[in-house]
Protein backbone atom coordinates (compact mmCIF):
# COMPACT_ATOMS: atom_id res chain seq x y z
CA UNK A 1 0.00 0.00 0.00
CA UNK A 2 1.16 3.45 -0.82
CA UNK A 3 -0.21 6.78 0.64
CA UNK A 4 0.68 10.33 -0.14
CA UNK A 5 -1.33 13.08 2.34
CA UNK A 6 -0.25 15.85 0.51
CA UNK A 7 1.35 16.27 -3.19
CA UNK A 8 4.67 16.67 -3.02
CA UNK A 9 5.27 15.57 0.64
CA UNK A 10 7.06 12.45 1.27
CA UNK A 11 4.86 8.65 1.58
CA UNK A 12 4.00 6.26 3.42
CA UNK A 13 4.24 2.85 1.96
CA UNK A 14 3.59 -0.70 3.92
CA UNK A 15 4.15 -3.96 2.78
CA UNK A 16 3.09 -7.29 4.30
CA UNK A 17 4.47 -11.06 3.78
CA UNK A 18 3.63 -14.26 4.20
CA UNK A 19 4.48 -18.04 4.15
CA UNK A 20 2.81 -21.13 6.13
CA UNK A 21 2.93 -19.94 9.98
CA UNK A 22 5.33 -17.29 9.16
CA UNK A 23 4.27 -13.30 8.93
CA UNK A 24 6.37 -9.77 8.00
CA UNK A 25 5.37 -6.25 8.01
CA UNK A 26 7.20 -3.20 7.11
CA UNK A 27 6.38 0.11 7.44
CA UNK A 28 8.09 2.89 5.58
CA UNK A 29 8.15 7.05 4.99
CA UNK A 30 9.76 8.10 1.72
CA UNK A 31 11.18 11.42 1.22
CA UNK A 32 13.23 12.06 -2.15
CA UNK A 33 16.69 12.05 -0.45
CA UNK A 34 15.90 9.17 2.34
CA UNK A 35 13.38 6.97 3.58
CA UNK A 36 12.70 5.65 7.16
CA UNK A 37 11.58 1.91 7.79
CA UNK A 38 10.26 -0.40 10.52
CA UNK A 39 9.42 -3.63 10.24
CA UNK A 40 8.27 -6.96 12.79
CA UNK A 41 7.03 -10.59 12.30
CA UNK A 42 7.15 -13.58 14.14
CA UNK A 43 7.39 -17.56 12.70
CA UNK A 44 8.43 -21.14 13.13
CA UNK A 45 12.15 -21.96 12.39
CA UNK A 46 14.21 -20.91 9.86
CA UNK A 47 12.42 -18.26 7.94
CA UNK A 48 10.75 -18.75 4.39
CA UNK A 49 11.55 -15.13 3.61
CA UNK A 50 14.84 -15.96 3.62
CA UNK A 51 15.31 -19.21 2.17
CA UNK A 52 18.71 -19.35 0.92
CA UNK A 53 19.50 -21.75 3.94
CA UNK A 54 18.43 -24.80 5.36
CA UNK A 55 18.84 -27.22 8.39
CA UNK A 56 21.35 -28.31 7.27
CA UNK A 57 23.51 -25.34 7.05
CA UNK A 58 21.91 -24.44 10.61
CA UNK A 59 23.81 -27.58 11.68
CA UNK A 60 27.58 -25.94 10.96
CA UNK A 61 26.74 -23.53 13.45
CA UNK A 62 24.23 -24.17 16.17
CA UNK A 63 21.79 -26.72 17.48
CA UNK A 64 18.70 -24.98 18.33
CA UNK A 65 16.08 -25.06 15.81
CA UNK A 66 14.14 -21.71 17.12
CA UNK A 67 10.70 -22.44 17.11
CA UNK A 68 8.66 -19.56 17.55
CA UNK A 69 10.67 -16.97 16.92
CA UNK A 70 10.02 -13.01 16.75
CA UNK A 71 11.60 -10.49 15.03
CA UNK A 72 11.40 -6.36 14.81
CA UNK A 73 13.86 -3.88 13.96
CA UNK A 74 14.32 -0.56 11.58
CA UNK A 75 16.25 0.79 8.81
CA UNK A 76 17.05 3.71 7.01
CA UNK A 77 17.96 4.29 3.61
CA UNK A 78 19.65 6.97 1.41
CA UNK A 79 20.26 7.67 -1.95
CA UNK A 80 23.61 9.79 -3.43
CA UNK A 81 24.96 9.51 -6.35
CA UNK A 82 22.46 7.43 -7.92
CA UNK A 83 23.18 4.67 -5.08
CA UNK A 84 20.67 3.22 -2.98
CA UNK A 85 22.39 2.51 0.72
CA UNK A 86 20.33 0.70 3.61
CA UNK A 87 21.57 0.17 7.11
CA UNK A 88 19.62 -1.32 9.84
CA UNK A 89 19.25 -3.95 12.84
CA UNK A 90 16.98 -6.07 13.95
CA UNK A 91 16.07 -7.61 17.20
CA UNK A 92 15.42 -11.67 16.89
CA UNK A 93 13.95 -13.35 19.69
CA UNK A 94 12.52 -17.00 20.05
CA UNK A 95 11.64 -19.56 22.20
CA UNK A 96 14.21 -21.28 24.63
CA UNK A 97 17.12 -18.96 23.25
CA UNK A 98 18.69 -15.78 24.74
CA UNK A 99 18.09 -12.72 21.84
CA UNK A 100 20.30 -11.97 18.59
CA UNK A 101 20.33 -8.58 17.03
CA UNK A 102 21.13 -8.82 13.01
CA UNK A 103 22.88 -5.56 11.93
CA UNK A 104 22.93 -4.94 8.35
CA UNK A 105 24.42 -2.54 5.43
CA UNK A 106 23.36 -2.65 1.75
CA UNK A 107 24.50 -1.01 -0.95
CA UNK A 108 23.11 -1.14 -4.53
CA UNK A 109 23.10 -0.09 -8.21
CA UNK A 110 21.42 -0.81 -11.57
CA UNK A 111 23.72 -3.49 -12.09
CA UNK A 112 25.16 -4.30 -8.61
CA UNK A 113 24.64 -4.83 -5.03
CA UNK A 114 26.15 -5.73 -2.10
CA UNK A 115 25.67 -6.01 1.73
CA UNK A 116 27.10 -7.39 5.24
CA UNK A 117 25.58 -8.85 7.80
CA UNK A 118 26.95 -9.06 11.85
CA UNK A 119 25.29 -11.39 14.41
CA UNK A 120 25.62 -10.31 18.29
CA UNK A 121 24.40 -12.42 21.04
CA UNK A 122 24.73 -11.33 24.50
CA UNK A 123 28.18 -12.43 25.33
CA UNK A 124 30.21 -11.05 21.98
CA UNK A 125 29.89 -11.28 18.01
CA UNK A 126 28.43 -14.33 16.55
CA UNK A 127 28.94 -14.48 12.91
CA UNK A 128 29.30 -12.09 10.08
CA UNK A 129 27.99 -12.79 6.36
CA UNK A 130 28.69 -10.72 3.04
CA UNK A 131 26.23 -11.37 -0.24
CA UNK A 132 26.95 -9.59 -3.74
CA UNK A 133 24.59 -9.27 -6.51
CA UNK A 134 25.89 -8.88 -10.17
CA UNK A 135 23.47 -8.56 -13.40
CA UNK A 136 25.15 -9.68 -16.12
CA UNK A 137 24.48 -10.00 -19.93
CA UNK A 138 24.13 -13.24 -19.52
CA UNK A 139 22.24 -13.14 -15.86
CA UNK A 140 22.43 -12.48 -12.44
CA UNK A 141 25.09 -13.94 -10.16
CA UNK A 142 24.70 -14.43 -6.48
CA UNK A 143 27.55 -15.13 -3.60
CA UNK A 144 27.25 -15.42 -0.23
CA UNK A 145 29.51 -15.80 2.92
CA UNK A 146 28.62 -16.64 6.23
CA UNK A 147 31.55 -17.17 8.74
CA UNK A 148 31.51 -17.59 12.68
CA UNK A 149 34.24 -16.84 14.96
CA UNK A 150 34.66 -20.90 15.82
CA UNK A 151 35.21 -21.72 12.26
CA UNK A 152 32.03 -22.66 11.00
CA UNK A 153 31.30 -21.10 7.60
CA UNK A 154 28.69 -21.41 4.46
CA UNK A 155 29.53 -20.39 1.29
CA UNK A 156 26.95 -20.48 -1.63
CA UNK A 157 27.55 -19.32 -5.26
CA UNK A 158 24.30 -19.28 -7.71
CA UNK A 159 23.82 -17.87 -11.11
CA UNK A 160 20.31 -17.80 -12.71
CA UNK A 161 19.41 -16.40 -16.40
CA UNK A 162 15.77 -16.20 -17.98
CA UNK A 163 15.00 -18.81 -20.66
CA UNK A 164 12.18 -16.34 -22.58
CA UNK A 165 8.80 -17.92 -22.38
CA UNK A 166 10.26 -21.86 -20.99
CA UNK A 167 10.98 -20.14 -17.78
CA UNK A 168 14.44 -19.81 -15.26
CA UNK A 169 17.31 -21.97 -15.30
CA UNK A 170 19.73 -21.58 -12.09
CA UNK A 171 23.00 -23.05 -11.09
CA UNK A 172 23.59 -23.25 -7.29
CA UNK A 173 27.28 -24.79 -5.81
CA UNK A 174 27.15 -24.62 -1.57
CA UNK A 175 30.32 -25.27 0.38
CA UNK A 176 29.56 -25.88 4.90
CA UNK A 177 31.86 -26.59 6.98
CA UNK A 178 32.67 -26.48 11.18
CA UNK A 179 35.78 -27.31 13.55
CA UNK A 180 32.49 -28.67 16.02
CA UNK A 181 30.92 -30.65 13.31
CA UNK A 182 33.13 -32.41 11.54
CA UNK A 183 31.02 -34.96 9.62
CA UNK A 184 28.91 -32.31 8.63
CA UNK A 185 30.95 -31.10 5.71
CA UNK A 186 29.70 -31.45 2.57
CA UNK A 187 29.43 -29.72 -0.85
CA UNK A 188 26.39 -29.79 -3.09
CA UNK A 189 25.42 -29.20 -6.88
CA UNK A 190 22.48 -27.87 -7.42
CA UNK A 191 20.66 -27.28 -11.01
CA UNK A 192 16.99 -26.51 -11.40
CA UNK A 193 14.69 -25.27 -14.13
CA UNK A 194 11.10 -23.25 -13.41
CA UNK A 195 8.32 -22.12 -15.10
CA UNK A 196 6.47 -18.89 -14.79
CA UNK A 197 3.26 -17.90 -14.20
CA UNK A 198 1.98 -14.87 -14.72
CA UNK A 199 4.27 -11.79 -13.93
CA UNK A 200 7.50 -13.51 -13.56
CA UNK A 201 8.62 -11.19 -10.65
CA UNK A 202 7.16 -10.92 -7.10
CA UNK A 203 7.94 -7.94 -4.95
CA UNK A 204 9.93 -10.37 -2.60
CA UNK A 205 11.97 -11.25 -5.90
CA UNK A 206 15.78 -11.40 -5.64
CA UNK A 207 17.87 -8.22 -4.58
CA UNK A 208 18.83 -7.19 -7.91
CA UNK A 209 15.81 -6.80 -9.43
CA UNK A 210 16.22 -3.04 -11.11
CA UNK A 211 12.53 -2.62 -10.97
CA UNK A 212 12.56 -3.34 -7.46
CA UNK A 213 10.92 -0.90 -4.92
CA UNK A 214 13.17 0.87 -2.11
CA UNK A 215 10.48 -0.98 1.01
CA UNK A 216 10.44 -4.18 -0.97
CA UNK A 217 14.70 -4.00 -0.45
CA UNK A 218 14.43 -3.38 2.66
CA UNK A 219 12.16 -6.35 3.21
CA UNK A 220 14.44 -8.50 1.57
CA UNK A 221 17.28 -7.39 3.93
CA UNK A 222 15.88 -7.64 6.72
CA UNK A 223 14.69 -10.98 6.38
CA UNK A 224 18.30 -11.73 5.16
CA UNK A 225 19.87 -10.21 8.85
CA UNK A 226 16.66 -12.48 10.40
CA UNK A 227 17.59 -15.54 8.20
CA UNK A 228 20.77 -15.27 9.12
CA UNK A 229 20.78 -14.66 12.79
CA UNK A 230 18.80 -18.18 13.20
CA UNK A 231 21.43 -20.16 10.78
CA UNK A 232 24.68 -18.55 12.62
CA UNK A 233 23.49 -19.18 15.90
CA UNK A 234 21.64 -20.18 18.54
CA UNK A 235 22.14 -16.27 20.70
CA UNK A 236 24.21 -18.61 23.16
CA UNK A 237 28.15 -19.28 23.26
CA UNK A 238 27.96 -22.34 25.05
CA UNK A 239 25.33 -23.92 22.62
CA UNK A 240 27.08 -22.42 19.92
CA UNK A 241 30.34 -23.90 20.86
CA UNK A 242 28.72 -27.14 21.40
CA UNK A 243 30.21 -30.24 19.96
CA UNK A 244 28.08 -32.27 17.86
CA UNK A 245 27.57 -35.65 16.01
CA UNK A 246 25.09 -37.32 13.63
CA UNK A 247 25.10 -40.09 15.41
CA UNK A 248 24.08 -40.93 19.54
CA UNK A 249 26.86 -43.39 19.51
CA UNK A 250 29.02 -40.85 17.89
CA UNK A 251 28.55 -38.35 20.90
CA UNK A 252 28.88 -41.00 23.34
CA UNK A 253 32.32 -42.41 21.89
CA UNK A 254 33.56 -39.20 21.58
CA UNK A 255 33.04 -38.00 25.07
CA UNK A 256 33.65 -41.86 26.48
CA UNK A 257 36.96 -41.97 24.44
CA UNK A 258 38.01 -38.31 26.09
CA UNK A 259 37.67 -39.27 30.17
CA UNK A 260 38.03 -43.29 29.99
CA UNK A 261 41.80 -43.03 30.54
CA UNK A 262 41.05 -40.46 33.53
CA UNK A 263 39.11 -42.94 34.50
CA UNK A 264 40.79 -45.95 34.98
CA UNK A 265 43.81 -44.20 36.07
CA UNK A 266 42.05 -42.67 39.28
CA UNK A 267 39.77 -45.61 39.17
CA UNK A 268 36.57 -43.52 39.71
CA UNK A 269 33.56 -43.46 37.95
CA UNK A 270 32.28 -40.75 35.00
CA UNK A 271 29.12 -40.19 33.35
CA UNK A 272 26.97 -37.46 31.80
CA UNK A 273 23.86 -37.70 29.69
CA UNK A 274 23.80 -38.17 25.71
CA UNK A 275 21.11 -35.28 24.17
CA UNK A 276 19.56 -34.87 20.76
CA UNK A 277 19.70 -31.25 19.57
CA UNK A 278 16.55 -29.54 18.10
CA UNK A 279 18.65 -30.13 14.49
CA UNK A 280 18.38 -34.27 15.26
CA UNK A 281 22.45 -33.76 15.52
CA UNK A 282 23.62 -35.36 19.22
CA UNK A 283 25.75 -34.15 22.25
CA UNK A 284 27.12 -35.34 25.47
CA UNK A 285 26.94 -33.31 28.34
CA UNK A 286 30.11 -32.46 30.14
CA UNK A 287 31.56 -35.48 32.30
CA UNK A 288 30.61 -35.43 36.32
CA UNK A 289 33.36 -37.07 38.38
CA UNK A 290 32.06 -40.16 41.15
CA UNK A 291 33.29 -42.56 43.62
CA UNK A 292 35.19 -46.02 43.15
CA UNK A 293 31.97 -47.35 42.16
CA UNK A 294 28.60 -44.85 41.31
CA UNK A 295 28.67 -41.56 39.95
CA UNK A 296 25.53 -39.36 40.25
CA UNK A 297 24.09 -38.04 36.74
CA UNK A 298 21.48 -35.93 38.44
CA UNK A 299 18.32 -35.78 36.22
CA UNK A 300 17.78 -36.49 32.44
CA UNK A 301 15.99 -33.30 32.77
CA UNK A 302 19.14 -31.23 32.95
CA UNK A 303 20.32 -31.09 29.94
CA UNK A 304 20.51 -27.89 27.85
CA UNK A 305 16.79 -25.90 26.74
CA UNK A 306 15.22 -27.45 23.59
CA UNK A 307 17.20 -30.57 23.53
CA UNK A 308 15.81 -34.21 24.81
CA UNK A 309 18.13 -36.96 26.64
CA UNK A 310 18.40 -39.85 24.77
CA UNK A 311 20.77 -41.88 26.87
CA UNK A 312 23.47 -41.89 29.71
CA UNK A 313 26.99 -42.78 29.56
CA UNK A 314 29.28 -43.66 32.34
CA UNK A 315 33.09 -45.55 32.92
CA UNK A 316 33.76 -47.87 35.58
CA UNK A 317 37.17 -46.65 36.22
CA UNK A 318 40.10 -49.33 36.78
CA UNK A 319 40.41 -53.11 37.25
CA UNK A 320 38.91 -54.16 40.59
CA UNK A 321 38.52 -57.33 41.70
CA UNK A 322 35.86 -56.68 44.03
CA UNK A 323 33.46 -55.51 41.26
CA UNK A 324 32.49 -56.72 37.37
CA UNK A 325 34.02 -53.12 35.91
CA UNK A 326 33.95 -54.75 32.28
CA UNK A 327 29.40 -55.21 32.33
CA UNK A 328 26.56 -53.05 32.85
CA UNK A 329 25.52 -53.56 36.51
CA UNK A 330 22.21 -54.68 37.50
CA UNK A 331 21.80 -51.11 38.95
CA UNK A 332 23.37 -49.35 35.54
CA UNK A 333 20.07 -50.84 33.40
CA UNK A 334 17.95 -50.60 36.06
CA UNK A 335 17.93 -46.71 35.86
CA UNK A 336 18.68 -46.68 32.18
CA UNK A 337 15.20 -48.83 31.82
CA UNK A 338 13.46 -46.62 34.72
CA UNK A 339 14.35 -43.52 32.83
CA UNK A 340 13.57 -44.67 29.42
CA UNK A 341 16.75 -44.15 28.21
CA UNK A 342 19.71 -46.09 26.29
CA UNK A 343 23.02 -46.49 27.78
CA UNK A 344 26.95 -46.57 27.08
CA UNK A 345 29.77 -47.97 29.34
CA UNK A 346 33.31 -47.44 29.22
CA UNK A 347 35.43 -50.29 30.66
CA UNK A 348 38.97 -50.69 32.01
CA UNK A 349 40.04 -52.90 28.78
CA UNK A 350 38.82 -50.23 26.67
CA UNK A 351 35.73 -51.05 25.12
CA UNK A 352 33.07 -48.84 24.64
CA UNK A 353 29.03 -51.20 25.34
CA UNK A 354 25.70 -50.04 24.58
CA UNK A 355 22.44 -51.43 26.29
CA UNK A 356 19.51 -51.09 23.98
CA UNK A 357 17.14 -50.25 26.80
CA UNK A 358 13.75 -51.21 24.68
CA UNK A 359 15.11 -54.27 23.63
CA UNK A 360 17.27 -54.87 26.60
CA UNK A 361 20.15 -55.82 24.30
CA UNK A 362 23.53 -55.23 25.37
CA UNK A 363 26.63 -55.00 22.98
CA UNK A 364 30.26 -53.72 22.58
CA UNK A 365 30.17 -50.95 19.28
CA UNK A 366 33.30 -49.77 20.15
CA UNK A 367 37.02 -49.49 21.25
CA UNK A 368 38.54 -46.81 23.56
CA UNK A 369 41.35 -45.22 24.88
CA UNK A 370 42.31 -46.61 28.26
Amino acid sequence: MQVSPIPGAGEFRTLAGFAGDEQMFVGSINQSSFSASGFWGSGEGLSSFADAYSSRDASLFHSIGNSGVSFSGAAFDLYPFGLHWTAGGSLIEADDAPDRTSWFLGVRSGQAGAQVFQVDRPDGVAAHALALNLNLPLGQLHATHVAAPDQAGLSIIGWQTGLGALGQLAVQFRHGESTRYVDGAYQRWMVSLSGRFGHPRGMLANQGDEDQSGIAHTALLAAAAVGIALVASSGSDSTDSRSRFSSQTDAAYNVVNGINPTSVAQNLEYGGWVYRNADATFSAGEPKKGTVDKVNLGSPLNVPSGTTTTASYHTHGAFDPIYDSEHFSIMDVTMNNNWGVDGYLGTPAGYLKYHHYVTGIITTVRTIAN
